[in-house]
């Protein structure tokens, strides 16, 4: 009888031996496939709230009553005009981006119908200096003022404001 009751308790050890490895085996699931989850559902929240919360949070400026009338001035940007510089025989260049000010929504309605004109105006200025001007700071004040001018006496609609040069690479 003696080892009848050494065999039960040999059994009854066995389960608890096997218990520390089904609990490892259950973490590691819980790690392999919760974690992976739980960043998922991170990562959906933050698109969400990026997407639908945060546009919402943006502080809105102050708007007196009658201050109500929004300020039409819009700038028209004529991107990459490509030219070769006076007395550079072609081995140099210019590349620039010129921004128009223009105070109406009818005068840019004008000017995009009459983009090539205004796009062959400003080569035919831009051609027209040489490099010592292009590259002078001073003369970028004089050929915005020679600019406005020539394409303010091509509109009917209205006036540019100013001129902007957003890019000026010469090369």
């Amino acid at each position: 009888m003696a080892k009848e009751a050494t065999a039960i308790p040999a059994t009854a050890a066995a389960p608890t031996a096997e218990a520390p490895k089904s609990d490892s085996i259950n973490i590691k699931k819980v790690l392999i496939i919760g974690i992976p989850i739980i960043v998922v559902q991170i990562v959906l929240l933050y698109f969400l709230f990026i997407k639908f919360v945060a546009p919402g949070m943006t502080a809105q400026p102050h708007v007196k009553e009658e201050a109500s009338v929004p300020d039409q001035t819009q700038v028209m940007v004529i991107k990459d005009i490509i030219v070769n510089p006076a007395g550079t025989n072609g081995t140099r260049f210019l590349l620039t981006t010129v921004g128009l000010e223009i105070p109406s929504a009818e005068l840019k309605a004008e000017l995009e119908t009459k983009e090539v004109q205004t796009r062959d105006i400003l080569n035919t200025i831009l051609t027209s200096k040489g490099l010592d001007e292009l590259t002078a700071p001073q003369f970028k004040e004089q050929l915005r003022k020679e600019i406005l001018e020539k394409l303010n006496s091509k509109l009917t609609k209205g006036k540019i404001k100013n001129i902007y040069f957003s890019k000026f690479i010469i090369q």
